[in-house]
């Protein structure tokens, strides 16, 4: 019988297998099999599989350098052993000789021993020939800046004074971030009581309700999160509702909605507000339900296409709207690494299209006078300020709303956020009015 150790690692090899042949994404993979771990092994299989994530280009580099061809898709969890063991050895103090034997244990453990051999052979040709293998790959963008060539092409283009920060950050660990309620609690009183229960924390900059902490803790830790407290979410996500302002008794629609950390601070930052949350898939929806009761908040909850008026509609106007799209996330890649791993341009060309749709349909339930709100966590300015400029050619009756903020590098329209170590994610936003005519 497998180990409770060896069969979390087994667990590791079947996620990243999947991940790596584009199955799911990590999160998801995560969700679905996680519970077949030990709770004392879950971190061991998180710091593996989101590791290996955000190192996959340069890992990847290193093992087709070494192999003399790539495996097939059947024998793709062999592949994510190699990986791991590479993983083991650059990043994690397991001992060389015990990631090598490990590695091994595990083709065994797949039924796969004649994979022994190789597996064997290749992480021992890394720990002897490493150096030489790290000098000779260089020169290669994946292996530099651990990121696929197209998307360093993309951030070399259209951010070149951010390109560093854009990369350093996304390599790194994300901070994590609370949001205060604030109808409930101050965040001064917030912060003491962390502290006095020994978690330090620290402000953040641009948002009034964000606080960091100095060392990630489990949720069951934090004071009072169970009680509605205290949510985790990055600062730039928390920027959403303080630019949608909500005001008592507004009908405010969150169209894209999961996983409702948004929707929770839309209601928390306004009394009696009549909100209406929609999610295109009915798992993410619970998620959503989950968060509300925790918070005690309302709110109607539909499952359906926002972008298919027909299928949800009542023909109730909104006074406002958030409409936080479908993107390819390449402003949060440090919380999603596997974003590394298989996105691909054509994902985006895809992205396009559906973020136009969404947007010119969800602006018809919006009241003459009322505003909306564009927001993504991409930093694809085609995902973001091209697709409010070709907004705005289309539609006479909207204008943009200046954000008169000191977050953000103000572009053609709205505000563009980078990723920043130890601070808030890449975001984009953009507030538009409908004229009233």
């Amino acid at each position: 019988m497998v180990d409770e150790i060896r069969s979390a690692r087994l667990v590791a090899v079947d996620i990243l297998k999947n991940v790596i042949l584009n199955r799911g994404s990590l999160s998801t993979q995560l969700n679905a099999q996680q519970g077949s771990v030990k709770p004392e092994h879950l971190g061991q299989l998180k710091e593996v599989c989101f590791g290996v994530s955000r190192y996959f280009p340069r890992l990847n580099s290193f093992a087709l350098h070494m192999l003399e061809k790539p495996f097939q898709e059947k024998d793709m969890d062999l592949y994510a052993v190699i990986l791991i063991g590479l993983y083991q050895i650059e990043y994690m103090s397991t001992p060389s000789h015990a990631a090598v034997n490990e590695a091994v244990e595990n083709t065994k453990a797949l039924n796969k021993r004649w994979g022994g051999k190789l597996v064997n052979a290749i992480l021992r040709r890394y720990l002897r020939e490493s150096e030489e293998i790290k000098e000779s790959l260089k020169a290669m963008p994946s292996v530099a800046d651990s990121h696929p060539k197209w998307l360093l092409k993309r951030f070399s283009k259209h951010w070149p004074n951010q390109y560093q920060q854009i990369v350093d950050a996304n390599n790194a660990r994300p901070p994590m971030c609370l949001r205060v309620n604030l109808s409930r609690v101050s965040r001064e009183t917030q912060k003491k009581e962390l502290e006095a229960v020994g978690i330090k924390s620290y402000y953040g900059h641009f948002s009034k309700s964000a606080l960091y902490l100095e060392t990630p803790v489990k949720v069951q830790e934090l004071p009072n999160f169970f009680e509605g407290h205290l949510s985790v979410q990055d600062e730039a996500a928390q920027l959403s509702a303080q630019i949608l302002s909500p005001n008592p008794e507004e009908r405010i629609l969150d169209a894209c909605a999961a996983p409702g950390g948004k929707t929770g601070h839309i209601l928390e930052s306004a009394k009696n507000i009549e909100l209406t949350a929609i999610e295109i898939e009915t798992w993410r929806l619970v998620k959503i339900q989950e968060n509300l009761e925790r918070l005690s908040l309302p709110a109607k909850l539909i499952c359906a296409d926002s972008s298919n008026l027909s299928s949800w509609w009542d023909g109730v106007f909104f006074d406002k709207i958030l409409l936080d799209v479908p993107c390819s996330a390449t402003g949060v890649i440090r919380r999603n690494p596997d974003i590394k791993v298989n996105r691909k341009p054509a994902d985006i060309d895809a992205l396009l299209e559906i973020q136009k749709k969404l947007l010119v349909e969800v602006w018809k339930t919006l009241k003459p006078g009322g505003q909306l709100l564009y927001a993504t966590c991409s930093l694809m300015p085609e995902e973001n300020e091209q697709q409010m400029i070709n907004f705005f050619n289309t539609h006479d009756d909207a204008h943009e709303i200046p954000l008169e903020s000191e977050w953000g590098e103000n572009v053609a329209h709205g505000k563009q956020l980078f990723p920043s170590i130890n601070s808030h994610d890449g975001f984009y936003y953009c507030l538009m009015k409908k004229r009233d005519n």
